[in-house]
């Protein structure tokens, strides 16, 4: 390749020609994205807590980081999926069926820790078949993915009647409600899972070849990734992981319950993901971006329920955030995709 000033480099197979300095200067503004999501973190704990000195309470703050952790799992592998050029709509309803099907084996007479296995293994073939319809029968991510919403979600209804199953476990309610060391439980889970999912994107080839595969599935395809293997791989993930949470919460909650999940969890996490700085339109995000984007939307319903205000407003401060967020990461594109020019 001919550079300015007529000299000449050999560049690696597979690489391409954009300067580290323009790839480093993609890194800070992702990395600016997130010093902006601490610092609304920060400015509404502040006002929060100016309104009601209790939102700044450890017992409450407690409260808001257990109350992301559910979204938290859900939403990490639907990073990974989303920067992999994905979309997954299935998992509020995933979510449920794996809440409820746990429930189900262990009121059934199956131990809690197979129960607990099987309620993933559900999620992880769901997950499986939005892969395979999408890649095999070719029907767009978003199509297949709303489908399984509403099928999945008609299923869970069929299979419990509409009842909540109960009651579990007090050794499986523990985990969901009891601590470690004085952490709690759920917090521990949604600490690991973030760990794990971290290491994969940043620190795996695996997680490179989402990042290949966001940024042009073509070229992926054409350097020897396997495209088919991996959408198989995150779609899986990201149905195992969504059934996870569902069981997580039945364990808070000590049952089945068939109106969690749903709408609430695929918007929920679905707009974490965005706000945390991961691209719409793929090949751009980070766990630790989600991580605060999941935080950022339980600090807003518990500052609000603190200070006495009617929820519906949180709706509207979600929508507003998510918005924005969108339009910061189509702006964001735009300079980096200029510098490449």
């Amino acid at each position: 390749m001919t550079v300015s000033g007529g000299a000449s480099k050999t560049m690696a197979p597979g690489t391409t020609d954009t300067p580290i300095t323009k790839l480093s200067l993609g890194r800070r503004l992702l990395a600016r994205q997130e010093l902006t999501l601490i610092g609304v973190l920060i400015l509404v704990g502040v006002l929060a807590t100016l309104r009601n000195s209790s939102f700044g309470a450890s017992d409450n703050l407690l409260q808001v980081i257990r109350a992301a952790v559910v979204t938290f799992i859900v939403a990490c592998p639907l990073t990974l999926v989303t920067i992999g050029g994905g979309f997954d709509f299935s998992v509020g309803s995933v979510f449920t069926l794996g809440g409820v099907s746990a429930a189900y084996f262990m009121t059934h007479g199956i131990i809690w820790p197979l129960a607990i296995v099987l309620g993933i293994a559900v999620g992880a073939v769901i997950g499986g078949l939005n892969a395979v319809t999408i890649d095999r029968l070719r029907v767009p991510p978003i199509i297949t993915t709303l489908g399984t919403f509403y099928f999945m979600s008609g299923v869970v209804i069929l299979f419990t009647h509409g009842i909540d199953i109960a009651p579990l476990p007090t050794q499986f309610n523990s985990l969901g409600t009891g601590s470690t060391l004085g952490v709690p439980n759920v917090i521990i889970a949604g600490i690991l899972v973030g760990i794990a999912y971290h290491l994969v994107l940043e620190r795996t080839r695996f997680g490179y070849n989402v990042r290949s595969l966001g940024g042009n599935r073509l070229a992926a395809t054409e350097n020897g990734i396997p495209v088919r293997r991996l959408d198989a791989w995150l779609y899986v993930g990201a149905g195992a992981l969504a059934a996870f949470a569902g069981i997580v919460y039945a364990a808070r909650t000590g049952s089945g319950q068939v109106s969690a999940g749903g709408t609430s969890v695929t918007l929920t996490a679905i707009s974490a993901v965005l706000i945390g700085g991961t691209s719409l339109f793929g090949g751009i995000g980070t766990i630790t971006g989600t991580a605060l984007g999941a935080i950022l939307f339980a600090e807003i319903d518990n500052a609000l329920a603190v200070a006495g205000i009617d929820a519906l407003y949180s709706n509207m401060i979600i929508g507003g955030i998510l918005v924005f967020a969108v339009a910061a990461d189509s702006v964001r594109r735009g300079r980096m995709f200029s510098l490449k020019r």
